[in-house]
């Protein structure tokens, strides 16, 4: 009878959500195209992110160069349930490095390296979502790192075509804990793995002020693996979980989908000082259906997580004014969908919600130097939780705040 208690205990409090690892997926690798909320991508010209948004849009950039750049991310969020108020507030740093050689004004070749997925939740050991909740969530992290080649070549008519392989890095950590259980009981799921996608691009230049780009980057399957570790804080409880084998070190491995995803943008500049750019974004999360993961963990090997996701839009309006030879400044609004499709899919590890953008930013110019700045607060919707009897049911407050920091060097 003890055996059959324990196991159920167990099942109960890790089964439900250890395997869920789902990602956001992330523009922030241009701190130009922050400072406008991300609209234009990849056919303002102003930066040699275009590989990671639009390879075509590479021959709008009239130079070779390298650029480096780090975006502060907070995460800031409060959860309130009838047990009281859960806050979190950190900041997550996002870098990114990209070079580009133009042979000659036909041939343009980029590399790069950027994180266009990420997630961070991090509750504290004990607030109530992590001791309240059959799931006692506590930290979920996820972390994409792509490594980009990219070639575009330049027709006379002002068509451009571009193609990039990416090489992509995955390692995602979910970790739960509740104290309230017996036993104590701490789980901390892990993988890792690689995978590969392509993207594809275009633009048309209708004159040297005025064009349009569409691109297209394919999803990807992500093979991971990794280890389930899975210990109890209380020495009785600890001892009995070992001897039935429900602690210790297990296997685990999951094999999600990265979406695919479709960007039109476009740049026209319609005085000598403003420059006017617009982005429409669409990703198919539809394909993230169920979050698939299993492990070697005796209790229950199937971890699998309903989502149902939706898929989901963006639009972005910005607006640049190059106040002089030295001085560029820039604004934007977007307006940014969740595919969460209801409350009774979303979740304590991501309270995800629609949001709006509002940004500023500016470049300063010297010689061959460049220095750039974006600035964006994300005003989020509230959300709520109330899936079923795993999660905490609560009622989210969520915002946050980006500082990008670029600096472009121009051969």
């Amino acid at each position: 009878m003890k055996k059959i208690y324990a196991m159920s205990a167990l099942a109960l409090l890790l089964g439900a959500t250890s395997a869920h690892a789902a990602g956001y997926q992330l523009n922030e690798f241009s701190a130009n195209g922050l400072g406008r909320s991300f609209a234009g991508l990849g056919v303002v010209g102003d930066d040699l992110s275009a590989l990671g948004y639009n390879p075509a849009g590479m021959t709008l950039v009239k130079y070779s160069g390298v650029q480096a750049g780090v975006t502060l991310t907070e995460i800031a969020a409060k959860a309130k349930s009838k047990y009281g108020t859960d806050k979190m507030d950190y900041f997550v740093p996002m870098p990114s490095l990209m070079g580009q050689y133009n042979l000659n004004n036909k041939w343009f070749f980029g590399a790069g390296i950027y994180v266009p997925y990420g997630l961070s939740t991090k509750y504290k050991h004990d607030s109530n979502a992590a001791t309240k909740s059959m799931g006692g969530v506590r930290k979920s992290e996820l972390e994409v790192i792509d490594g980009n080649l990219s070639v575009a070549y330049r027709f006379d008519n002002g068509l451009s075509l571009g193609v990039s392989g990416i090489i992509r890095r995955i390692k995602g950590q979910l970790t739960s804990n509740v104290n309230a259980m017996q036993g104590g009981v701490y789980s901390d799921f892990k993988v890792k793995g690689w995978s590969h996608t392509y993207q594809l691009g275009a633009v048309y230049e209708f004159n040297e002020d005025s064009r349009i780009g569409l691109s297209y980057r394919a999803k990807s399957t992500q093979h991971t693996h990794g280890k389930h570790y899975v210990s109890a804080s209380d020495p009785v409880w600890a001892q009995i979980y070992e001897q039935m084998g429900f602690v210790g070190k297990f296997k685990s491995m999951s094999d999600p989908e990265l979406p695919a995803s479709w960007i039109l943008s476009g740049y026209h500049k319609f005085a000598p000082k403003w420059g006017t750019s617009f982005t429409v974004k669409y990703v198919q999360w539809h394909r993230f259906y169920v979050f698939p993961g299993k492990t070697s963990w005796p209790a229950r090997k199937n971890l699998d997580v309903d989502y149902k996701w939706k898929d989901a839009w963006t639009f972005a309006l910005g607006q640049d004014y190059y106040l002089n030879d030295n001085w560029t400044l820039r604004a934007g609004l977007a307006w940014d969908q969740s595919p969460t499709p209801s409350n009774t899919y979303r979740t304590n590890r991501i309270p995800d919600s629609d949001r709006l953008w509002a940004s500023a930013g500016f470049s300063y110019m010297t010689g061959n130097h460049e220095f750039d700045f974006g600035y964006a607060h994300l005003f989020m919707m509230h959300g709520r939780v109330r899936n079923d009897s795993t999660d905490l049911q609560s009622k989210y407050h969520n915002h946050s705040n980006m500082f990008a920091f670029q600096y472009q060097y121009k051969f």
